[in-house]
């Protein structure tokens, strides 16, 4: 008689034994298989990956783009004959930047073709800069430039300073961006040429300045309604220009280490555009679009929901079309951001102005509702308290109605947020866009210091507790908003020291709102990727991620914090392929 058959204890084992050989000869095969080599080892470096579990390493491996192996010990096996290997002698070498609040082809264009002066320009310096581009256009040209301080708008507010505004410009059409990018300064043959005088009623939450004595236009115009009309006079760009601020643009982001971006304001033309870019294998960044809920400026283009529901034909590879943008109020130093309590008293609002709301919270309701439905995250611009909290409360309603697993938001820029507001962002999954860089004194920063006063001025982008509350904060630049550069590096220290890292206005802004040098690059690197729907792709360097790295020429932690902003980039990698960094 068989006894192992006869016994029931081993027949039940029998299988079991079995499926062990087998898998362990599975392993074995595999064991015994050469693991395929990486196209680029990195080696002898100082590894930041932004990951808590593997915090730093000394050594990585790509292939086919994504990371393979982190460690010394681990990526000698994926050395083969082919394979490039970089030693890079102790160097620092992080994840790439992401910005999740910019503005990349206007940046472009303002570079290349703008008549820019620096954003602490006086008003006569601006009108000296609006004088030599007058010299040197051609007939019918326009001259578009940027980007004055908000501390200007009071002395624009004349028709005294129109006159001195149509003298330096000639003949030639003007129209002046601000640095906050929601106002415009035009002279008098802009106002002629859109058939504007004090009779005039600006559209729904736009904005003509009236001189307050006489009654007249100053060419001073507020919020996007009052301009949108005009800037569709100005000549359109030609397809060849525009691709050229596409590509100068990209140039510009890469060299500061920038591999990933949200465009803040993605018209259906700049989409194809940047899809355009891909094809031709020319966008050596990952690009998410949000859609505007304005009109464009440029002819034909689909906005609102119309333009959400066609978002999928403008995706490609690295443009991803996934956001809607809403603006849910302007800016305080032209008095168009909703606060919870009043602006200064002035003699255009009165004592008891609190600035003005885009939608009513049940309009805001509406919209979020269906584009949160639809799997649409919307990212929000809400800079003043009031709006913030409008935002938060539509969320939480979308939330109520739709259930609590629906796409995650934005706020941008909440630059003010209320004590009782801080915990409602983790506990309802909305992101802090943290945009522009008002963490530390600006001019923008003052003139918002003179609308609501220096003590709320100082409460200005409450990071550390939002951060501590377990929110989770992303940074951009809004580039060339508030800043005329993208740089990462000035954003990065001045979340840490809170004080103007060019020295171009002294003190410190909100000392108490520090945060660590760890923090502030998460904030730029996996929290911008996380908050842009880009987490499992990019934002650390970890094994399965697109390897977007860059190497530093400095080592952040072991330099004085005063010294990140003079950080240079010597190389970038996108997708595990080098970037050339000349211009």
């Amino acid at each position: 008689m068989n006894r192992t058959h006869a016994n029931p204890l081993h027949r039940r084992r029998w299988p079991a034994l079995c499926a062990w050989l087998a898998g362990a000869t599975t392993l074995l095969a595999h064991a015994a298989a050469p693991t395929p080599p990486a196209d680029l080892v990195v080696r002898h470096a100082a590894v930041y990956t932004v990951e808590a579990r593997t915090g730093w390493t000394d050594a990585f491996a790509v292939r086919d783009g994504r990371y393979v192996a982190l460690g010394e010990r681990e990526v000698r096996r994926h050395i083969g004959p082919q394979t490039r290997v970089l030693d890079l002698a102790g160097a620092m070498v992080m994840p790439g930047i992401n910005d999740v609040h910019i503005h990349p082809l206007d940046g472009g264009w303002e570079d290349r073709f703008g008549c820019n002066f620096s954003p602490a320009a006086t008003l006569e310096q601006v009108l000296a800069r609006v004088s030599d581009c007058a010299s040197k256009a051609g007939p019918g040209d326009w001259i578009v430039g940027a980007a004055f301080n908000g501390g200007l708008l009071a002395q624009m507010a004349s028709t005294q300073a129109l006159a001195l505004l149509d003298k330096a410009s000639g003949d030639h059409p003007v129209i002046l961006r601000d640095d906050s990018f929601h106002n415009r300064w035009v002279n008098s043959e802009v106002l002629r040429r859109a058939r504007l005088d004090a009779a005039s009623t600006p559209p729904p939450g736009g904005f003509y300045v009236k001189d307050a004595g006489d009654g007249q236009l100053t060419g001073l115009m507020k919020e996007f309604p009052a301009f949108h009309a005009i800037e569709q006079l100005i000549p359109p760009r030609t397809p060849e220009r525009q691709m050229e601020a596409a590509r100068g643009a990209v140039r510009t982001l890469n060299g500061l280490g920038i591999t990933g971006i949200q465009d803040a304001f993605a018209y259906e033309s700049s989409l194809r555009l940047w899809g355009q870019l891909d094809a031709q294998k020319g966008l050596s960044l990952h690009y998410v679009g949000s859609l505007p809920f304005l009109p464009s400026p440029q002819a034909g283009d689909r906005s609102g929901m119309d333009l959400v529901q066609v978002r999928e034909t403008l995706r490609s590879p690295h443009v991803a079309p996934d956001f809607a943008k809403l603006f849910l109020d302007g800016v305080p130093p032209a008095r168009t951001s909703n606060m919870i309590e009043p602006y200064l008293p002035d003699a255009e609002h009165g004592a008891h102005y609190h600035g003005p709301s885009t939608y009513t919270t049940e309009q805001l309701v509406d919209m979020l509702t269906e584009l949160d439905r639809r799997g649409v995250p919307v990212k929000m611009h809400a800079v003043g308290d009031g709006a913030v909290r409008q935002a938060l409360d539509a969320v939480a309603e979308v939330r109520r109605r739709n259930g609590p697993k629906g796409p995650r938001h934005q706020v941008a820029h909440a630059s003010l947020v209320a004590e009782a507001d801080v915990a409602r962002f983790k506990a309802l999954n909305v992101v802090v866009d943290v945009s522009p860089m008002l963490w530390f004194p600006t001019g923008l920063n003052l003139a918002s210091a003179a609308a609501i006063g220096p003590e709320r001025a100082d409460r200005f982008n409450p990071i550390r507790k939002l951060v501590q509350a377990g929110a989770l904060v992303a940074g951009g630049s809004d580039w060339p908003a508030g800043q005329p550069t993208p740089n990462p590096w000035i954003g990065i220290e001045g979340m840490v020291t809170r004080r103007n890292p060019l020295g171009e206005v002294p003190g410190q802004l909100g000392a108490d709102q520090a945060v660590d040098l760890a923090t502030a690059l998460r904030v730029y690197t996996l929290n911008s990727a996380q908050a842009m729907g880009l987490g499992p792709v990019t934002g650390s360097i970890a094994v399965g991620k697109s390897a977007d790295f860059i190497v530093l020429d400095r080592h952040l932690f072991k330099v004085p914090i005063t010294q990140v902003h003079q950080t240079r980039v010597k190389q970038v990698f996108f997708e595990g392929r080098e970037l050339s960094l000349q211009p």
